[in-house]
């Protein structure tokens, strides 16, 4: 794991060096780093034959430093398991530069497609926000992103980065995906927002498995719409997705809605619910307490099924802890 962490130390070593100078006209402004850490864990019993185990689901080591008010940067590591033990790969490394409503993210960039969903479901630690955990797109790519914060109550987003690999007989080709999102708060606790991508093929040459022979397209694009509201007694948000040629495969189209909501139960402690529906594919729901007896550390066991539509169901009961600085 050692070589991983090289290219970790020269990024906060250059981006400290070249912008020495520069801080040090920035008037009182110190530059500062902190670590990012996070550690997602769990103990799940049930479902198909009845298994039950422990499981370390998301392992994460970085690190972000601010170099002047401006100008910042941000490296994190992915550790997680594999069939050969641990594999370990970047998740983010990108420089975000920021002149008063506008910032500029160039890099292994972390996305805003469902950031917004992901953020006021609030428990990833638990499971992950619709989109992320039905292949709607990933949270980073290779690119550039661009948000404008137009007032407190409105901002627009848009990325330009590699998109999604669909690999050919030659190795793999590059993509082109163009996205673009608005996040409105029109009333205070009322979240608003709409988001569209178009992810266009370059080469539809691809190596089609023995035995399969489907139609392909040169475009693949995803239109998703959430509403959310939350104050100091409960909070419920609701996304609709929908996802045109999925895979680049003409006639796959994929919709699906996400349901949320949670009641706080005095200071540490809060009941949550969630319902997803995928029309191809599966429904899901899910319960539990949560407890965080810090800011940083969160437990919650819960209950979950799971139905395959058109087929059985099966129970999960699990305990899940996210821990993250």
């Amino acid at each position: 794991m050692r070589i991983f962490f090289i290219p970790l130390s020269a990024f906060v070593f250059l981006l400290g060096g070249a912008c020495g100078i520069k801080a040090q006209e920035a008037g009182d402004f110190t530059p500062s780093g902190s670590p990012v850490v996070v550690l997602f864990a769990d103990y799940t019993a049930g479902g198909p034959g009845e298994a039950a185990g422990f499981s370390l689901t998301r392992s994460r080591l970085g690190y972000r430093y601010r170099a002047t008010p401006s100008l910042s940067g941000v490296s994190v590591l992915d550790i997680n398991a594999t069939q050969n033990g641990r594999g370990v790969n970047f998740h983010y490394a990108f420089l975000e530069w920021t002149r008063k409503k506008l910032s500029l993210s160039g890099g292994l960039v972390a996305l805003a497609q469902f950031g917004v969903q992901e953020a006021f479901w609030g428990r990833r630690y638990v499971e992950k926000s619709f989109q992320d955990l039905y292949g709607f797109g990933p949270d980073s790519d290779l690119g550039v992103t661009l948000r404008y914060r137009f007032s407190s109550r409105f901002e627009a987003d848009a990325a330009l980065v590699n998109g999604k690999d669909v690999a050919n007989a030659s190795g793999g080709v590059r993509l082109n995906r163009l996205a673009l999102g608005a996040t409105l708060g029109p009333l205070t606790g009322l979240t608003l927002r709409a988001y569209f991508d178009t992810n266009r093929h370059s080469d539809l040459s691809i190596h089609v498995p023995a035995g399969e022979n489907p139609a392909y397209e040169g475009q693949e694009t995803t239109l998703a719409l959430f509403a959310g509201y939350r104050n100091r007694h409960f909070s419920l948000g609701s996304e609709w997705n929908y996802r045109q040629a999925q895979d680049f495969i003409s006639g796959d189209n994929r919709s699906g809605l996400s349901l949320y909501g949670g009641l706080p139960l005095g200071q540490k402690f809060d009941l949550y619910a969630r319902y997803d529906r995928l029309d191809t594919d599966e429904a899901t729901f899910i319960t539990g307490l949560e407890y965080h007896p810090t800011g940083n550390l969160q437990l919650s066991p819960n209950y979950r099924y799971l139905r395959s539509l058109g087929g059985e169901g099966f129970h999960l009961f699990a305990l899940n802890i996210g821990f993250s600085l």
